[in-house]
């Protein structure tokens, strides 16, 4: 599946799928490696919540937004929000646009929210935190960001955090403590 084919969806058991997933709520980590190409899942799980009427928020790491957003049509793009961690994630040219704490500052403000309207965030790609952050600081902000203790009053919003496998050594550690 192409990342155009993701974005795109298909109908039938692709959307069952995806309604099945979306249902889940909380913590959904997506895997991603030679054999399946998680980007695509992702970005059709970022269109049918955008569909669905869902606030979306894509922390974009590893991949430039033009190329994340590649696929979707004018209607979707203008329903994501795009928090950009790619071209400068060191906020080394200290512009405004930067997020204070970074893409785990983000992540924690995003549940800070006051529209009551559902969220969706997506993180490509958790493997680039995994590479930069502690495995245990960024364990604890998912935990916090995707369950419901996290947004008192609020539905806790969905999260997937694409991976990519293989593993560093650490990671299946942090893994298991998502549970």
């Amino acid at each position: 599946m192409t990342p155009s084919e993701g974005a795109r969806a298909g109908t039938g058991r692709e959307l069952e799928m995806l309604d099945s997933l979306l249902a889940l709520g909380g913590l959904v980590l997506l895997r991603d490696s030679v054999e399946w190409e998680g980007r695509s899942l992702l970005k059709a799980l970022v269109k049918k919540s955008a569909l669905c009427g869902e606030q979306v928020h894509i922390l974009g790491c590893e991949v430039s937004e033009e190329e994340f957003r590649e696929g979707f049509d004018s209607d979707i793009n203008n329903r994501l929000v795009y928090h950009d961690f790619f071209r400068d994630p060191l906020n080394w040219s200290k512009t405004e646009e930067a997020f204070p704490g970074g893409p785990l500052g983000a992540l924690r403000a995003m549940c800070k929210r006051t529209d009551p309207v559902p969220v969706t965030i997506a993180l490509d790609s958790l493997s680039w935190l995994l590479l930069r952050l502690p495995c245990t600081t960024l364990c604890q902000v998912l935990h916090a960001v995707s369950h419901q203790d996290s947004c008192p009053g609020e539905t806790p919003p969905s999260l997937f955090p694409l991976i990519h496998l293989p593993l560093p050594r650490s990671v299946p550690l942090f893994l298991s403590t998502l549970e």
